[in-house]
């Protein structure tokens, strides 16, 4: 009987370790406890305080939770007054119900235009639109019932519905039976949407614009956090329009909707720079010491983390050399691969 045996010559393994050095510069990524907070006591209006807080700190202030509201007002030391912060609320940033429509076609809508006066946000609960008489558009509270315009992308046909409904009620119709409510981006959506209305005899009709209110932060960032005041004016009320940016009290922390152009105090915040470092072994029959092969997967690694906000890093390359045997020896030797991206 014979035997045939195979020994298995000792393989030698090119790896190469990436490492990572990031640091907290991508603001969107930049965790609460992250940042140092300053309270300016003197009184300018919101645009200043930006413009204040950008120049000597960071930004105004996003606050992410309860802990960093109370921080803020312990800073006041019981100042019965109001403060600036990050939060203001943009009545232009419109976008359509039906998915990967913009509303702006360049920098302005050429189909469509607004009533007279709009859009206002009547207290502060004006978030969807409706077409008035056909062509102009005017912002209503997204309770309120109206007939309703749908969109079908299988003949691109426009259905009236004369039922009234919510906005909501009316966007789950369209999705239901239709494709979604109707949007408006070009003459020829136009032409077809005033077909569609003429003779109707409907005063209001949804379309499918509507806006996310108040969420919008200085810095860039977002937080779901809000301490609105309830009690004795129920906030945001848009009482003295226009009232699009964010103060907090500072005796109760509550917040409310301001005029932008009063003087208040302000909060600040400064990015602390924080460094971390991220080690990747790479193994792969390619050859990894190759600087074609590195540069590749370094631009796909900034690509990566641009898309994630990280700004500020460096990328390095260091040559481990592995030998292996069935012993599983092994031999760690630095070399020459290092490149700084």
């Amino acid at each position: 009987m014979m035997t045939k045996s195979i020994t298995e010559k000792p393989r030698m393994e090119k790896t190469c370790l990436l490492i990572i050095l990031l640091l907290s510069g991508g603001l969107s990524t930049l965790p609460p406890h992250s940042r140092e907070y300053h309270f300016v006591n003197q009184t300018m209006n919101w645009t200043e305080a930006q413009s204040y807080c950008r120049e000597h700190f960071t930004d105004l202030v996003t606050i992410y939770n309860s802990d960093i509201n109370q921080l803020l007002v312990t800073m006041a030391q019981n100042i019965d007054d109001w403060a600036w912060i990050g939060l203001y609320d943009d009545r232009y940033s419109w976008k359509w119900s039906m998915v990967g429509k913009l509303f702006y076609v360049g920098s302005k809508n050429e189909s469509l235009i607004w009533a007279n006066g709009q859009p206002d946000c009547v207290n502060a609960k004006e978030y969807c639109v409706a077409l008035q008489g056909q062509t102009q558009m005017d912002d209503r509270p997204c309770g309120d019932s109206y007939p309703f315009l749908c969109y079908n992308a299988k003949n691109t046909s426009y259905i009236l519905v004369k039922e009234s409904r919510s906005w909501s009620a009316a966007q789950s119709y369209c999705r239901t039976y239709h494709t979604d409510l109707t949007s408006i981006r070009s003459k020829e959506e136009k032409s077809n949407v005033t077909l569609t209305l003429n003779g109707s005899g409907v005063q209001y009709v949804w379309i499918g614009l509507y806006r996310d209110p108040w969420a919008f932060w200085s810095d860039n960032t977002t937080s779901t956090f809000t301490n609105w005041m309830s009690y004795p004016y129920k906030q945001p009320s848009n009482y003295y329009p226009p009232e699009d940016c964010g103060s907090v009290y500072l005796k109760t922390g509550e917040w409310a909707d301001d005029d932008c152009s009063n003087s208040n105090y302000v909060f600040c915040f400064t990015a602390v720079t924080k460094q971390t470092v991220v080690k990747m072994k790479l193994q792969s029959e390619a050859d990894m010491h190759s600087t074609e092969i590195q540069q590749q997967v370094s631009q796909q690694l900034s690509g990566l983390m641009l898309s994630e906000g990280l700004t500020d890093f460096r990328i390095r390359w260091r040559k481990v050399q592995s030998y292996r045997d069935d012993q599983s020896k092994k031999q760690d030797v630095d070399g020459g691969c290092k490149t700084e991206v």
